[in-house]
């Protein structure tokens, strides 16, 4: 067996460094595929969020717009209410409830801010604006992704969104120029600062554009987006603009074909933020294909390494130590009288060398069959020496010696409260005499069924000799032993037994008690001797009856 544990602590040491290691390293990967997944739900989200950004934008600018130029009509705000529940949906999936607490709230702000935004006061709704664009640019720096590529295309995002709202607020800015039909000083500096933010801006987007998404898959839609966005048309409405800055005295700005202008350019923003984003999107679905193509083939790898070669040396190996360890159980099951050994169980796998030690095995085994057989013999007849010793042998029960012993082996120094009872059959000769020695044998045999049920397991009867028989009730003063015997005496009256020659008489008969209380085990004797007495008295006073010793009894001398 030592052999066989020898090479399983070998397998089972294999086994664990290669689990240790492949579990760190599956860990690992899943730990990636959980930060990817992680990622890919914000970037949904982002998606969502930046589609309801641009609606409010949109929605505020036509409203802006149609305020200015005076056009009547109800404002639909379907669009805006619309992308703010698909926002709120997706923040409420289960996979996402508990992981991002944040983006639940940043959807509530969103809806409130849009709402802030109709209300069209002018602090209040820059402020609003201002928020938003914070929420969402919170949301870009929260996406984190070691690929350069990946970075590039969020980056790309976070232009294309700065741009949505310059737009936005320099329309807003000149239609209060308009408005106020004068061009103060604060408002053309504020309005030059958007244009400059437009051109700064423009200017890293092309970089991104030529430099680092021409090997993208999307290139040639990229460098069409970006080209409408910053066309000759985009162009020549700056320079008006800044030609109108020049020349404070005017106030023509020619503000319907500046917002046209920028509306194509913002719909052309809108589609490069699609195509941005679907491209992050799949760069991250691509790293969740990896991480689980990897911790696939880890797994597989880790399957095949087992089947190829950790089982078949389990089973070289068991199959090695398989005789030894046969030979070693069936010497320690021989050593422990264990006899049921199956030599011929798999012999066919052992070499010759071994078949000495197996028939030699064979022959200790039979000797010790034999020892074993001779053994059970030898306990068997000690059982019954014993128990014929002990037992009275017609009626099951103690005879008088096992009945005495038992009382002298009650501990000495305890107090008790026993009492002792002799019974007798009544008229028991009359019975042998007038029914036979067999109706006589059932009379005693019904009478120790009796007391085998009547009595407590802690109290000790016994057949005492003929038609007599001994009862230490324990723990039981003179006054409890009346009323117990008494109840014995009830009952007998109530046995009977059938009389063999006749199949029909039934026999009927009563027993006489006498009892007295057993102080210690060392007056056994003495009360034996009274309860004797006792029931001597009971016998010829009338029979079936219990009497308990006192002084006055007297017992007639012959």
């Amino acid at each position: 067996m030592k052999i066989r544990n020898f090479f399983i602590f070998i397998i089972l040491f294999i086994i664990t460094s290669l689990s240790i290691l492949f579990v760190s390293t599956i860990s690992g990967d899943l730990s990636d595929l959980r930060a990817n997944i992680k990622e890919q739900n914000k970037i949904k989200y982002l998606q969502l969020l930046l589609i309801a950004g641009e609606r409010i934008y949109d929605e505020h600018q036509t409203s802006k717009m149609a305020s200015f130029y005076q056009i009547a009509g109800p404002i639909n705000y379907h669009p805006v209410n619309t992308a703010i529940n698909n926002l709120l949906e997706f923040t409420e999936q289960e996979p996402k409830k508990n992981e991002f607490p944040h983006d639940k709230y940043a959807a509530l702000e969103v809806n409130r801010l849009s709402e802030e935004i109709r209300k069209d006061k002018r602090f209040a709704s820059s402020y609003s604006f201002n928020r938003l664009e914070s929420i969402i640019e919170y949301q870009i720096i929260q996406i984190q992704n070691h690929s350069a590529e990946f970075m590039i295309a969020i980056e790309g995002v976070r232009l294309t969104t700065q741009l949505y709202s310059f737009f936005t607020e320099l329309i807003d800015q000149l239609i209060d120029i308009e408005v106020s039909h004068s061009m103060d000083e604060s408002s053309a500096i504020k309005a030059i600062k958007l244009l400059g933010a437009i051109d700064e801006t423009e200017s890293r987007l092309v970089s991104i554009q030529k430099n680092y998404l021409k090997h993208s898959n999307k290139s040639e839609e990229i460098d069409a987006l970006v080209s409408e966005v910053f066309s000759h048309d985009t162009i020549k409405i700056n320079h008006l603009i800044y030609n109108n800055f020049d020349h404070t005295d005017s106030n023509d700005i020619g503000l319907q074909r500046v917002n046209h202008s920028y509306f194509q350019a913002k719909d052309h923003l809108s589609a490069l933020n699609k195509i941005l984003l679907s491209e992050a999107i799949e760069i991250s679905a691509n790293q969740i294909y990896l991480s689980r193509i990897k911790i696939y083939s880890i797994v597989c790898f880790l399957a095949i390494f087992f089947l190829f070669a950790i089982l078949p040396i389990s089973v070289m190996i068991f199959k090695l130590s398989g005789a030894f360890t046969l030979v070693q159980k069936a010497v320690t099951q021989l050593s422990n009288n264990d006899l049921n050994i199956n030599f011929n169980e798999n012999q066919s796998r052992f070499s010759f060398e071994l078949e000495s030690i197996i028939q030699s095995l064979t022959k200790l085994k039979k000797i010790q069959i034999e020892k074993y057989r001779l053994e059970n013999r030898n306990k068997e007849l000690i059982r019954k020496l014993q128990l014929s010793a002990t037992t009275d042998y017609l009626t099951g029960i103690s005879n008088r010696r096992a009945f005495l012993d038992a009382i002298r082996y009650l501990p000495a120094e305890q107090q008790y409260k026993a009492s002792l009872a002799l019974i007798d059959i009544d008229n028991f000769k009359r019975i042998n005499d007038r029914f036979g020695h067999s109706c006589g044998d059932e009379v005693l045999m019904k009478f120790s069924r009796l007391l085998k049920a009547f009595f407590r397991k802690e109290d000790l009867f016994c057949r005492y000799g003929g038609e007599e028989f001994a009862i230490l009730l324990y723990d039981c003063d003179n006054q409890q032993a009346q009323k117990t015997l008494e109840r014995l005496c009830k009952k007998t009256r109530y046995l009977s037994v059938i009389v063999p020659e006749s199949e029909k008489e039934k026999v009927y008969f009563t027993i006489s008690i006498g009892t007295t209380e057993l102080a210690d085990r060392s007056s056994i004797n003495h009360a034996i001797n009274r309860a004797d007495k006792a029931l001597y008295h009971a016998k010829t006073t009338g029979k079936d009856r219990v009497v308990t010793y006192a002084p006055q009894i007297e017992v007639p001398t012959e």
